[in-house]
């Protein structure tokens, strides 16, 4: 007989875990979310590195195993096409140079499944549990901007630098890189969260009061911008930019129709607010090239422009181009996730034998990192958990409350901007990136689950 502590009965049929077990979820849940973008800071080096998200995530697994257990699984979003995409990373892993890497990044991957499986069976069938996880999420991104913050702040004021790891000035101006490995994996994490808490803030989600989400939104921003990351600062007026043509076309459709009404002026004073945010970024840019061109040309080296080095562009390019050959050489199963770096050091006339020497030779963007590893056959799985995980939660938003159709609708959003800025950056296995996906699969579940589902949606769950 299952003892007391670990299930207790739902009013109704389901069975649910206890108290102790649900807060012990909710906590882990929690501490998933805000180590998820964490590089450098708890992480145990064990051969390969192993983030404290990554390490404290089985136990998520255990407590939805022993729930599903008792209450059947609910189905995951996305899980047959992901199953077999990892089947065709576990067969490829021979095929690699150096297999103990790949075989680790099917372990990372089998890791980040199970995250998605575990956050379905541990919330998407509870509300209560659910919102709470999901306001933290968003807290979450106010914590680490908070930080990176701080971080840029302290060496301005001469106390130093806390885990800074590029510097415009040394000891003086920092590249904000937070807890990540370099700015621009900051400035990828701190995307998902503008894009998301700008949506729900735009759409007037009741998850969070909107002065919270406009504190995120800003903190996020300044983070962005403080990383001095030129991909992520470009997605940041991107997303601006984006979220202001509807108001815009909203108005002038009605003014086409004789309907302006004063008061509807109103609406627009968001747009308003944020291209004042946009002309305070570039009249301040301008400001201080003017007096200062040093600081543009600092600002651009590495890009080619106005003749100043183009190293990290040509960087950017080289590695696409190997990543992209890698694939070419072979087109029909590919490397296995872990082999596309050794593939590419073969290519140079190297070879790598350990992980260290594996990170000299990484690939460029996530889809063509994801064709070079799994081939043709294998990318076909892949490409149909992509487009299920985004479709299929915008068709149930049409149809779901107000409440579950802002939170879809916002993180599908913001996973598109993942994928798109991850295809200038690597790899697809950051844990952020699978926490997201694990929350937007998780809404979806409940949204599918709610009274207001329709049931013809609950057959096509998968």
């Amino acid at each position: 007989m299952t003892p007391a502590i670990l299930i207790s009965r739902h009013p109704r049929t389901a069975v649910r875990l206890s108290g102790p077990l649900n807060r012990a979820a909710v906590v882990v849940a929690i501490l998933v979310t805000l180590t998820s973008s964490f590089d450098i800071f708890l992480v145990l080096e064990a051969g390969g590195n192993y983030r404290f998200c990554q390490i404290i995530t089985p136990v998520l697994i255990c407590l939805a195993i022993v729930k599903a257990a008792r209450c059947g699984t609910i189905p995951v979003l996305g899980a047959l096409p992901l199953s077999i995409w990892f089947l065709f990373q576990i067969l490829f892993i021979p095929a690699a140079g150096f297999w103990p890497k790949s075989l680790g990044y099917c372990l990372w991957l089998l890791l980040n499944f199970g995250l998605l499986f575990s956050y379905v069976q541990l919330f998407g069938d509870n509300f209560t549990l659910l919102t709470r996880v999901l306001r933290w999420y968003v807290y979450s991104f106010a914590l680490i901007a908070s930080f990176g913050i701080v971080q840029f702040i302290l060496p301005v004021l001469g106390f130093g630098g806390l885990f800074v790891k590029q510097w415009w000035i040394p000891g003086e101006l920092a590249r904000v890189n937070g807890f990540s490995y370099e700015p621009s994996y900051f400035a990828t994490y701190l995307l998902v969260g503008f894009v998301f808490t700008g949506a729900l803030r735009r759409n007037r989600s009741s998850l969070l009061p909107s002065i919270n989400l406009l504190a995120i939104y800003w903190l996020t921003a300044i983070g962005i911008i403080l990383s001095s990351s030129r991909m992520g600062i470009v997605f940041l007026f991107v997303d601006v930019f984006l979220s202001q043509l509807k108001p815009w076309f909203s108005f002038f459709a009605d003014f086409l129709k004789g309907h302006i009404i004063f008061f509807k002026l109103r609406a627009l004073l968001p747009s308003f607010l944020s291209i004042a945010f946009l002309g305070v970024i570039v009249v301040g840019a301008s400001t201080a090239i003017e007096r200062s061109p040093a600081i543009a040309l600092m600002f651009l080296n590495g890009t080619g422009i106005s003749d100043t080095a183009a190293h990290s562009v040509i960087e950017r390019e080289n590695a696409l181009g190997e990543t992209l050959t890698v694939f070419l050489e072979h087109p029909l199963i590919g490397r296995s996730l872990g082999g596309v770096s050794a593939a590419i050091a073969d290519l140079q006339g190297e070879k790598v034998n350990s992980f260290e020497a594996s990170k000299n030779f990484e690939g460029m963007s996530v889809f063509a990192e994801a064709l070079a590893a799994s081939g043709v056959i294998g990318i076909i799985p892949f490409v149909w958990f992509l487009v299920t995980t985004i479709l299929k939660p915008v068709r149930l938003a049409r149809l779901a409350s107000p409440f579950y159709s802002v939170l879809l609708r916002a993180l599908v959003r913001s996973l598109v901007f993942a994928w798109a800025i991850l295809q200038f950056n690597q790899n697809m296995l950051r844990p952020y990136l699978w926490v997201h996906i694990a929350i937007l699969v998780t809404v979806y579940t409940a949204a599918l689950q709610s009274a207001n589902a329709p049931a013809d949606l609950h057959s096509s769950s998968r």
